[in-house]
């Protein structure tokens, strides 16, 4: 769950500020304050929201801040890719919208800042779902079905054997995994048109505040499967503790609202299972969520299982 920690404010003469208050000059007549500065954690780079004085809060995304396992990478190609990625989407889902950018101060992407409670927030407090999840479902059609393209379905394989490579599995593991993914390779529930992907479908990367919207469009990529999102979004609810039996209505839920026929949804339903594998995988992963690896693995195999059904 993603939260903020106050940790001090930006005084008059800070060059990352003056900056900032420079950018938001037409927003901020008037303004002759200090700025209130909050890190939003847990993120793959230092993330902050600076606050000022008027109401106004935007967000600030440090590409070459990165606080992850990944640091060796081009951080000023990968703040303007999310720039790119952010008004592509934009054509067809709200999204924050990207403000400035600035190579100096570690490539920051600057966004404004979207209010409202995140999908992970409602599910922690033990909101009904049912709601929140049509909109996400939605979302998704129109990204989805606005950004067709042709599927590299490669690209979603190569994903997944990077995974398993991240999950250092023992060799005869590994080459279970790698036979299963052999028969999905080899079978036509994966064949149909791709398109942009959100990438990180997980619930706390869509916020509600009337309408909903999807943040952190870093993990996007084209030319793949759309199911995809709904896979990984899937396997976030299955593995979020305290939700129980409900996961299952609450997938059932999201496929239904995505779909646009009961053919369709038998499809999804068929391919689901190859992309909650691969969300299982990507949680697996995580330090954190070591106690629970085990049994991620296994839900990721009996998932890949379902070709043989």
């Amino acid at each position: 769950m993603k939260v903020e920690r106050r940790v001090g404010r930006l005084e008059g003469g800070d060059p990352f500020g003056d900056w900032l208050a420079s950018v938001l000059a037409d927003r901020l007549t008037g303004w002759r304050g200090k700025i209130r500065v909050y890190r939003v954690e847990p993120a793959s780079h230092v993330v902050c929201r600076y606050e000022f004085g008027t109401g106004l809060s935007v967000v600030g995304k440090f590409f070459g801040a990165p606080t992850g396992a990944k640091t060796r990478y081009n951080a000023d190609a990968a703040m303007k890719n999310e720039v790119r990625r952010l008004r592509r989407a934009s054509c067809w889902i709200r999204v924050p919208c990207a403000i400035a950018t600035n190579s100096r101060f570690h490539s920051v992407l600057v966004t404004e800042h979207v209010p409202g409670p995140t999908l992970r927030e409602l599910l922690d407090a033990g909101v009904s779902l049912y709601d929140p999840l049509t909109g996400v479902a939605h979302l998704l059609r129109r990204l989805h079905d606005g950004t067709r393209t042709s599927c590299k379905r490669e690209r979603d394989f190569a994903y997944f054997h990077a995974l398993l490579d991240q999950n250092a599995l023992p060799g005869s593991r590994r080459g279970k995994f790698d036979r299963l993914l052999g028969e999905w390779w080899h079978s036509t529930r994966l064949d149909r048109a791709g398109c942009m992907v959100h990438g990180d479908a997980t619930p706390g990367n869509y916020l509600f505040n009337g309408a909903i919207c999807a943040i952190d469009f870093e993990g996007a990529r084209n030319h793949t499967h759309p199911v995809r999102d709904l896979g990984i979004l899937a396997a976030e609810l299955k593995t979020s503790p305290g939700i129980g039996s409900r996961a299952e209505d609450y997938i059932g839920h999201l496929l239904w609202h995505y779909s646009r026929s009961e053919e369709e949804f038998r499809r999804h339903t068929a391919v689901l299972p190859f992309f909650m594998a691969l969300g299982h995988l990507r949680i697996a992963r995580l330090p954190w969520r070591a106690a629970e690896r085990d049994w991620l693995l296994a839900e990721a195999e009996a998932c890949l299982c379902a070709i043989h059904r």
